[in-house]
């Protein structure tokens, strides 16, 4: 199984102790606010610093060489950007199944890259269920084949080298183009799912519960959510494990 190209590609088998939004810079500076730096000590993240540890494909996971029952997709919010490992929402699944997880989600990714994850790895990895937490749609992906490395572009991030390119300031500037973008990467890994006999469980991006800024985020950069967040996430997907439906997309609308 080939590694895909992509922004943590080079830290594939290595351990950090920072990453992206949680930095040591944003770090220190909290810590100089005594309100925040209390909160960081009531979440216990002075004295217990956290890691980064990437497989050999670059994701922060067990290496896929074991049998996978599940496979988890999504951004930051699923590779648990601001927490420990063992509180990333992935991998308090497997602790509350008993299940072989593997957690393929990017800090900073759109859904995009989401679905090229899928479409690349679901063939190897063969999991009885892929998971997918879908990211802000107001994102897309552009991949440099001569590069090789691939950008996630924000609505509104002017730092990015193609920030200022024609089409992709005239893309973002209607929202229908996101809209349709979202709805064709959804009926695209809900069809590779159905190709594969993968069951299929989407959660639209409103199924994560109001998290940030702060007193409401509880991870460290004070952003992200924390573990309790992602515990009661856990707790809305177990029982859609063995839900008898093949393909299921949780919106905000059906939980109504």
């Amino acid at each position: 199984m080939t590694p895909i190209i992509h922004n943590y590609t080079s830290k594939a088998g290595r351990t950090f102790a920072w990453d992206t939004s949680d930095n040591q810079q944003h770090y220190l500076k909290n810590i100089e606010n005594p309100e925040l730096q209390q909160k960081l000590i009531n979440l216990g993240f002075v004295d217990r610093p956290i890691e980064y540890t990437y497989n050999t494909h670059g994701f922060r996971s067990a290496e896929f060489d074991r049998n996978i029952d599940i496979a988890c997709f999504g951004c930051s919010f699923t590779m648990g950007t601001g927490i420990h490992a063992e509180d990333a929402w992935p991998n308090q699944l497997a602790l509350a199944t008993g299940l072989e997880v593997a957690n393929l989600g990017h800090a900073g990714s759109s859904n995009d890259t989401a679905f090229r994850f899928a479409n690349h790895y679901l063939k190897f990895l063969k999991p009885r269920v892929a998971v997918w937490l879908q990211t802000d749609r107001h994102r897309v992906e552009i991949i440099d084949d001569f590069a090789p490395m691939s950008l996630n572009i924000m609505a509104g991030d002017t730092t990015n080298p193609c920030a200022g390119d024609y089409f992709i300031k005239s893309w973002f500037t209607s929202d229908t183009n996101q809209q349709l973008n979202l709805e064709k990467n959804t009926l695209a890994f809900q069809h590779l799912c159905y190709t594969l006999g993968i069951k299929c469980i989407i959660l639209g991006r409103n199924q994560i519960p109001p998290h940030g800024p702060f007193p409401h985020a509880d991870a460290r950069d004070l952003t992200h959510p924390g573990a309790n967040t992602y515990r009661e996430l856990v707790q809305r997907i177990i029982p859609l494990l063995d839900s008898p439906e093949a393909s299921l997309y949780i919106t905000e609308a059906q939980n109504q």
